[in-house]
């Protein structure tokens, strides 16, 4: 029942054939509303990164591809470079090797010069053997203390570093008396690699 213009209408159609009017309220509802907003918000975000993503990972592929580009240009700067270090470490191996051979000549040198001058005048080296940081040397001499000066000349060298007696005893030189002895002597393993003048 409606009133138009102080006019009273009846619907006196059925129930089943009254046209029923379209309720849209629910659309304005502040839940439906924020939430709509809510999913729209989302949603722009995922897709701006994952179009923010797609375009870093284009930008990275094309660094990459550069970098590419740039190693291909100098790979044969690259080539020499690496041509030089092998060149480079060739000749600090000889280099290595010219110098541990001037050393142990030095050391020798210094070693043997040290044996000789310590030698007094009636005593003679008939043999030497080597062995790591010490050395053999078997000697004869016509006097017996020479023995013993000739012990305490060397270890007052500063390439020995002890002297010990492992045998001495009588023998015959051209049919004179004479006496054999034999040293064991530490020398320094540092010798000749000093740099000054000695």
């Amino acid at each position: 029942m409606a009133y138009r213009n102080n006019i009273i209408e009846i619907n006196l159609l059925p129930t089943e054939f009254k046209q029923r009017k379209l309720n849209l309220s629910w659309i304005f509802d502040a839940r439906v509303v924020w939430s709509t907003f809510a999913l729209i918000a989302v949603a722009s975000v995922l897709s701006l990164m994952y179009y923010h993503s797609i375009e870093t990972t284009n930008d990275l592929k094309k660094a990459v591809e550069q970098t590419k580009q740039a190693v291909e240009k100098e790979r044969p700067l690259l080539n020499q470079i690496k041509e030089l270090e092998e060149n480079l470490k060739g000749i600090e191996l000889k280099s290595n090797a010219l110098r541990s051979i001037q050393v142990s000549r030095k050391r020798w040198v210094i070693l043997f010069e040290d044996l000789s001058t310590a030698l007094p005048p009636g005593t003679w080296i008939t043999g030497i053997t080597q062995s790591g940081d010490r050395m053999d040397m078997n000697c004869s001499t016509w006097n017996f203390p020479e023995v013993a000066l000739y012990m305490l000349r060397l270890e007052q060298k500063e390439s020995v570093t002890n002297v010990t007696l492992t045998s001495i005893s009588a023998t015959k030189v051209s049919n004179e008396d004479a006496y054999a002895f034999s040293l064991s002597i530490g020398f320094n393993s540092n010798l000749g690699m000093e740099t000054g003048v000695r």
